[in-house]
């Protein structure tokens, strides 16, 4: 039996999900993956369990039964939180088969066996009616699948599937509305990963520096992004050129497109330089109202330093 595990595409930087054999030690996949990073946020956990409680408390109040869509489930934390809420049932998604019989397990542990189903395939593969993986359509879908990037673990060709055929029109969603935010900065130490400096060296002759040829030095590049934890970016590394700017976002609750898109802003100046990195970050908002938010934001553009979590930006 074959079965997917997710894999970075060296070249494009994308997650891409390809096929191992029965004799693939899947134990090794699962200790490189980030499930202990989510599992030990605690901030981000309470506010997805905020976020839950809200929704399961807001189909309720329209006097329905809350039946939740888990995509992308992992250990079940978050279908666990979701009966722990109040939901009636929750249909947990998980395609890599490991973990979905970890899931099991955790499930029957914590005695929600009789409220969550695992369902142990791809979100698009799920089928609905009295024969298939779920009888009915869900109206709340709970999701994470999100990388540094937000969207580039392809979370939203799941989004658009669920919309169309898994949950109703509408539905609750959390996290509710994501925002990707950027900053333009000038940074030699950045600048210099994707470009060709002279190197001074040590020899027995003293110091030397490896210059590079012209060709290489008026090369531009191709433009790269970088998975780093900006809050160990110290400020004296670069020159903030922009203000924080939100690019675009995307609201989870309704019907979303995986066509590639463009969003285009204009940056105004804040002081003179080279435009070399572009700083890029994201927030999501567990409900409607904005209250509850889980933010990627570095300690210059967060709103309450105290609050400060380790989570990474990125840098392109």
């Amino acid at each position: 039996m074959k079965v997917f595990c997710g894999r970075a595409n060296p070249t494009t930087g994308s997650v891409e999900w390809l096929e191992e054999d029965e004799h693939y030690d899947y134990h090794q996949e699962i200790a490189r993956s980030s499930y202990a990073d989510m599992l030990h946020d605690k901030d981000r956990n309470i506010k997805y369990y905020q976020g839950i409680r809200a929704a399961v408390s807001r189909v309720k109040d329209r006097g329905q039964k809350a039946l939740v869509l888990d995509i992308g489930t992992g250990t079940g934390l978050l279908s666990m939180m979701a009966v722990t809420a109040g939901a009636d049932f929750c249909y947990a998604i998980e395609v890599f088969k490991p973990m979905a019989d970890a899931a099991v397990k955790i499930v029957e542990k914590n005695g929600f066996s009789d409220k969550i189903k695992i369902i142990n395939k791809h979100s698009t593969e799920v089928t609905i009616g009295p024969d298939g993986d779920m009888p009915c359509r869900a109206n709340i879908l709970i999701t994470e699948l999100f990388d540094t990037e937000l969207i580039g673990e392809g979370a939203l060709p799941s989004y658009e599937h669920a919309h169309r055929h898994l949950v109703q029109e509408n539905c609750e969603a959390v996290p509710h509305r994501a925002t990707v935010y950027a900053q333009l900065v000038e940074s030699r130490r950045m600048w210099s990963w994707n470009k060709l400096f002279p190197v001074r060296v040590q020899t027995g002759h003293g110091e030397q520096v490896i210059v590079p040829p012209l060709e290489l030095e008026r090369c531009p590049g191709a433009p790269s992004v970088y998975d780093i934890q900006l809050n160990q970016v110290s400020p004296t590394d670069f020159t903030a050129l922009s203000d924080v700017m939100p690019m675009f976002s995307v609201d989870f609750s309704k019907q979303v497109s995986s066509s590639a898109a463009c969003h285009s802003r204009q940056f105004e100046p804040l002081a003179s330089g080279r435009a070399q990195v572009v700083l890029s970050w994201w927030d999501i908002e567990m409900d409607p109202e904005g209250k509850i938010k889980c933010t990627m934001a570095p300690f210059w553009a967060h709103s309450d330093p105290e609050e400060l979590q380790w989570r990474g930006p990125r840098v392109g």
